[in-house]
């Protein structure tokens, strides 16, 4: 099981845990996908 950080496709934007983003953040990160650094997002 991979850790919270090797789970992240951003590590370098990383500033907490990827469940700890901002919506703010994951846009930067992500555009307008959703988030795939969390396993929430698979609801």
């Amino acid at each position: 099981m991979k850790d919270e950080k090797t789970k992240c496709q951003k590590p370098e934007h990383l500033k907490g845990k990827p469940g700890e983003c901002s919506p703010e953040q994951i846009k930067k990160c992500h555009g307008e996908e959703a988030h795939p650094c969390t396993d929430e997002d698979a609801r």
